[in-house]
């Protein structure tokens, strides 16, 4: 999958994808376990809560990474 654009603001971002669109993208992080939402077509939406572990966003960065490589 391919990256056109990754914007945020805080611990909220949105990955805009230019090969998948966002709701089957967000399917296949919640088949890794990671929930995120679609919004736009083709832009997944990522909000973690407030409080969160380094090791846990770790671990939701490296679902997102195996999903767009």
């Amino acid at each position: 999958s391919k990256v056109r654009e990754v914007r945020g603001r805080g611990l909220w971002a949105g990955i805009e994808s230019t090969d998948l669109g966002g709701r089957e993208a967000c399917e296949k992080l919640a088949e890794r376990g990671l929930l995120a939402k679609d919004t736009h077509g083709s832009t997944i939406r990522l909000a973690p809560p407030l409080v969160i572990a380094e090791d846990d966003l770790d671990w939701a960065m490296d679902q997102v990474e195996a999903l767009v490589r």
